[in-house]
């Protein structure tokens, strides 16, 4: 405020000396010398200045004071549930019923055992089928030598198609000495039968020897290779339910073996007879590897007969098994 009044003072005088100058050149008119006039404008031009000197001047901005304190802030999460997922088969419902012997888990073919001896049998068995075998299948006795077992025996779990299962049957050795087989398939809820072979019609089966001074299960001891290149050797055959009355038609069925001791080619049958014409299997002739070779037969029957059959290995080597009888009685 001070320097304006500086400036106001100054005007004054600036004026004064104009009219002074004024004054000597002549006399002025009213107008020009009025001095309210020269106060007003004076005024005027000071109070424009003032205001721009006003204008000029920075305003103060308002400073909103910053609150500092706790704050609730609500978070909405969506949460996302995965189903729980049952990785359990479900069992197909339908399809085929068709199975594959894998192994002898327990028991091998011909193991030793004292009479009444207990013991437990396990097929190793695949199912080669389309149908998920459940707990409703079981393994059923179909001939032979039942040995003390249950008729009927239910798989222990799900078998899809593919997979193996070990399927069990608790047995007893019988009381007298001698050869036993025991002839076993699989039956579906649907009450069908069903096993192996390229058929599905084959059973699988336990064979035992029952010695009074042997026992503990032991496992028959195999025979060694013969001296002098013998390729051949323990040619056997069994059937099962040699005699049968009152249930025809019938199947028996005949369990050969033989070992072969190198690799070659091979050539057997069945040979049989009954007192009339019989439509027996094909001939077989293939190279095989060495190792122990056991072959399922079956031969059905409607008629009363009396027979005999025997296993015959005519290639590399000329060797005949054991003769069998078998009998059937219809009524």
């Amino acid at each position: 405020m001070r320097s304006v009044n500086h400036r106001l003072l100054a005007l004054l005088v600036i004026f004064s000396l104009l009219a002074a100058c004024s004054g000597a050149q002549g006399t002025p008119t009213p107008t020009q010398l009025n001095p309210d006039a020269v106060l007003t404008a004076a005024a005027n031009t000071a109070q424009v200045r003032m205001t721009e000197l006003v204008s000029s001047q920075p305003s103060a901005t308002p400073v909103t004071p910053t609150v500092q304190g706790s704050a609730t802030t609500t978070v909405s999460a969506t949460v996302s549930v995965t189903p729980t997922l049952n990785l359990t088969a479900s069992p197909v419902a339908g399809g085929t019923n068709k199975a594959e012997f894998v192994s002898d888990v327990t028991v091998p073919d011909g193991t030793i055992f004292k009479p009444g001896e207990s013991f437990a049998k396990t097929w190793r068995l695949k199912n080669t089928g389309t149908a998920t075998w459940t707990p409703a299948y079981s393994v059923v006795f179909v001939s032979g030598s039942q040995m003390g077992g249950a008729s009927s025996t239910p798989l222990p779990n799900n078998v899809p198609p593919g997979q193996t299962v070990d399927a069990s049957i608790n047995l007893v050795a019988p009381n007298d000495n001698g050869n036993y087989f025991g002839f076993w398939m699989l039956r579906g809820p649907n009450q069908n039968n069903f096993g192996v072979g390229p058929a599905s019609d084959q059973p699988f089966y336990v064979e035992i020897n029952v010695q009074g001074g042997g026992g503990g299960g032991t496992p028959a001891p195999t025979s060694p290779s013969v001296p002098g290149g013998r390729l051949i050797t323990d040619v056997g055959l069994g059937v099962d339910n040699a005699s049968v009355e009152g249930s025809c038609p019938h199947s028996f069925n005949f369990i050969a073996k033989f070992t072969l001791t190198r690799p070659s080619t091979v050539s057997y049958r069945l040979e049989a007879e009954t007192g009339f014409p019989l439509t027996l299997p094909s001939p077989f002739t293939g190279a095989l590897d060495a190792g122990v070779y056991t072959l399922s037969y079956s031969l059905e029957f409607s008629d009363s007969l009396d027979g005999t059959a025997r296993f015959h290995v005519t290639a590399p080597e000329n060797v005949l098994s054991n003769q069998v009888a078998f009998t059937l009685d219809c009524p």
